[in-house]
């Protein structure tokens, strides 16, 4: 599976992870051709190059989730994040790096997560 980090994510965090030969992006550093544009247009991008996003803007992702569906498309999966627990701070990096490795073990497929909202922790 292959991940992009939206905009108020870390791109630190991508970059660990690619070290450790995942396959993420991050909005802020590795593409700034998705900087500034509708979310709806990043899942659509996104649906095209199979990368499910991880956000902490949920009740907007939910809702283009839900528009999405409902107007019979497709995209390639939601991650939603929580500010309790996986704060976005400098110094909780390691456990948003560990985090998103566990999940990049444990849904392996690339297709996984297509059409589906999976909440962390």
């Amino acid at each position: 599976m292959r991940l992009l980090l939206d905009e108020m994510i870390s791109p630190r965090i991508a970059r660990e992870l690619r070290e450790a030969g995942r396959d993420v992006q991050a909005i802020k550093k590795d593409r700034p051709d998705l900087s500034g544009c509708a979310d709806r247009e990043i899942v659509q991008r996104m649906s095209d190059e199979r990368r499910a996003i991880v956000t902490n803007d949920i009740d907007e992702f939910r809702a283009i989730h839900d528009r999405t569906l409902a107007a019979g498309e497709e995209h390639s999966g939601m991650v939603f994040t929580f500010d309790v627990p996986m704060p976005r701070r400098r110094d909780t990096i390691p456990l948003w790096v560990g985090t998103l490795a566990d999940l990049l073990d444990e849904l392996t497929e690339e297709n996984t997560l297509r059409n589906r909202i999976h909440y962390l922790p």
